[in-house]
């Protein structure tokens, strides 16, 4: 009996003793567990900041972006761009207009850009007949107009806000000398979805922008245009713009003061290989309306002013300037 009590007595006080050790080798299983969910977890989080690397690398080109609607207002630092566009269209006559123009830029320093082109990043379509080498073909033969461009993109906020300002001067073959002070403005990818163009421009004329029997020797334009432009995919993209424009201010009697409403639409592809290939097409009226106009011109003069371009742009990787 004392036996039995004394056995009794050893269980019960080694109990507390293998019930302790249990809960020791639970919390050390449980710490060694928590451990693993760590590491997984950071491999997870690495592997995740690698995929947003790759992602980003994928979407530039020599840190210039491939999206079309992530682009700043000017070139990377020693860029070069050559562009390309056949643009057909109406005209107040006879036939049918159709222009070929060439151009290119670069970027000599940091936010300048310089060129020969109107192919300028959130600007609206220019009219055919304007470009470095510009061949008219119809309805009659001759050459383009040459435009001289520089920008300067002075401002970048941090959610994407770019503001720059344009000086273009159009050395006449065919129209007037112009001489345009612009302000363009950018806002990045709104909500992730679309880029905002906003363009405000004041342009000086040597001449009369409508064939008058008295034209004026000098008149100006004011003009306010915007669009938006949205990557369907990291290469495809979308765009939709247009403005209003009150032009031939001081022009002669009759064909001064005209507002004009300007519509277009249009899309293209990039493509990335050794340079970066701006594949685009873009169709609308310049104008769609016209408030105040001249003498025979009506308020839609649809049949006269639509316009279809084709076209490209090529942008080399950074030539000098890479640190």
């Amino acid at each position: 009996m004392l036996r039995s009590a004394l056995i009794c007595g050893v269980i019960c006080s080694l109990a507390p003793i293998g019930f302790a050790y249990a809960d020791d080798e639970k919390a050390v299983d449980e710490e060694i567990a928590q451990e693993a969910r760590d590491i997984e977890q950071d491999a997870i989080v690495e592997s995740g900041a690698a995929a947003v690397m790759e992602d980003e690398k994928a979407a530039a080109f020599h840190g210039y972006p491939v999206r079309f609607a992530r682009r700043p207002l000017v070139l990377d630092t020693g860029m070069v761009r050559a562009d390309s566009r056949l643009t057909v269209g109406g005209v107040f006559g006879s036939g049918t207009f159709s222009s070929l123009d060439l151009g290119g830029a670069i970027s000599p320093v940091e936010n300048l850009e310089l060129g020969l082109s109107t192919e300028l990043t959130g600007a609206i379509p220019a009219p055919g007949g304007i470009g470095l080498i510009s061949v008219i073909f119809s309805p009659d033969a001759s050459y383009g107009d040459i435009p001289v461009y520089g920008r300067y993109q002075f401002y970048e906020g941090e959610k994407g806000f770019l503001v720059g300002v344009d000086l273009v001067l159009v050395l006449p073959t065919n129209t007037d000398f112009t001489l345009t002070a612009g302000l363009p403005m950018r806002v990045l990818e709104v909500f992730g979805i679309f880029t905002m163009d906003m363009n405000l421009n004041f342009r000086y004329r040597n001449g009369d922008k409508f064939a008058v029997s008295n034209p004026s020797a000098n008149t100006m334009d004011f003009t306010f245009s915007g669009a938006s432009v949205i990557n369907v995919t990291d290469h495809g993209f979308l765009e939709i713009g247009g403005g209003v424009g009150v032009v031939n201010i001081n022009g002669a009697a009759g064909a001064n003061n005209v507002v004009e409403l300007p519509f277009f639409l249009g899309g293209g592809y990039t493509l990335k290989r050794k340079d970066l290939v701006d594949l685009f097409a873009q169709f609308g009226w310049m104008p769609l309306m016209t408030a105040n106009g001249p003498p025979g011109r009506d308020t839609f003069n649809v049949g006269e002013t639509w316009f279809v371009t084709v076209g490209a742009t090529v942008h080399t990787k950074p030539l000098f300037g890479e640190d």
